[in-house]
């Protein structure tokens, strides 16, 4: 089993470093391999992938969290 692969959730955002989740705590995750679609951007997802850096992570999934 991978230890790097964590599954995250909060707000997807654009930030200047690229798109990111923006969690709860506060906590930013840069996403990488990810092509954002409009309809996610200011809303809540739920992503997973492997962590490629300290604040990076390399998405493998990602969905809307439903309302």
């Amino acid at each position: 089993m991978n230890t790097n692969r964590i599954r995250i959730s909060g707000r997807l955002e654009l930030v200047p470093r690229g798109m990111a989740i923006i969690t709860d705590a506060g906590d930013h995750w840069v996403l990488e391999d990810f092509e954002p679609s409009n309809d996610d951007i200011g809303f809540d997802v739920t992503a997973e992938g492997v962590i490629v850096g300290l604040d990076r992570l390399r998405v493998e999934w990602l969905g809307q969290v439903p309302a």
